[in-house]
């Protein structure tokens, strides 16, 4: 008997996690993408939770951080319980919020390999959506803020205090970035790349201030429209050449901002 509780015990595991995105599957099933400090990003199969009678349903909704019991299986892990541990309720009620949420939450599932632990993107992640749910931050300077910090944590980082020529420190001026290269150039240097282009002085300030400000929380300066857009574009350019593709949930984004600024017009 002790042999057999000790094998089951081995196939079951604990695990905090936010679930990044589901797909139906079967007439009650869930097949749910989450993300987890231990054991990476990986897919979890949740019997049930279509039903109106599941338990689980409200614990696994998304963006939620729950702590869940998960259960080896053949093809996919099974999620046998779940209860909530923070539920970042307001993503799911503001759509300039949630859009982005599905941003990062897209970063998360398109920067990792399954199954690569990165605790500090958990911590990343889980500050962001909880700076998200209030109203200090603005939520377009949270998402740029967590893409700084994501690609360092995962090796990306972009090089924006000394140039990437000639070594020298960067001064406010005629500077450049180039996303080929994932850096800054001093003015000098910017003449002999072809893929540099120009970045605003206030871009850069931006770009370097949320780059050193490790939490989310720290952020508190007041920023024009237009440099966090730019800063956008720039960080934007970046991560789709990493990832090799367009960036889904940021033109949702782009669409949501324009809707609500249509409507408080």
């Amino acid at each position: 008997m002790s042999e057999f509780l000790a094998a089951r015990r081995a196939r079951v595991y604990p695990t905090d996690a936010i679930a990044l995105k589901r797909m139906d599957f079967s007439e009650a099933d869930r097949i749910i993408t989450i993300f987890t400090p231990e054991h990476g990003k990986f897919r979890v199969l949740a019997k049930g939770v279509r039903r109106s009678t599941s338990r689980m349903a409200g614990h696994l909704e998304l963006f939620s951080h729950a702590h869940l019991m998960v259960a080896k299986g053949r093809d996919l892990d099974l999620a046998t319980q779940a209860s909530t541990v923070e539920p970042f309720r307001e993503l799911r009620e503001n759509l300039v919020k949630a859009a982005q949420a599905y941003h990062l939450a897209e970063l998360i599932d398109g920067l990792l390999e399954d199954r690569d632990p990165h605790r500090e993107v958990f911590a990343f992640l889980c500050d962001a959506l909880a700076e998200l749910c209030r109203d200090d931050v603005p939520p377009e300077v949270i998402a740029r803020h967590f893409e700084l910090q994501h690609l360092t944590a995962i090796g990306f980082q972009p090089q924006l205090s000394s140039c990437l020529g000639c070594r020298v420190k960067i001064t406010p001026g005629a500077n450049a970035y180039s996303v080929a290269l994932g850096g800054v150039f001093c003015p000098s240097c910017a003449t002999r790349e072809v893929t540099a282009v120009a970045v605003p002085v206030d871009t850069l300030k931006l770009l370097r201030y949320l780059q050193r400000t490790r939490s989310i929380h720290d952020v508190r300066i007041e920023i024009p429209g237009a440099v966090v857009k730019d800063a956008e574009r720039l960080l934007r350019r970046q991560i789709e050449f990493v990832l090799e593709r367009r960036l889904r949930a940021a033109d949702f984004v782009r669409r949501v901002a324009e809707t609500s600024a249509g409507y408080a017009t």
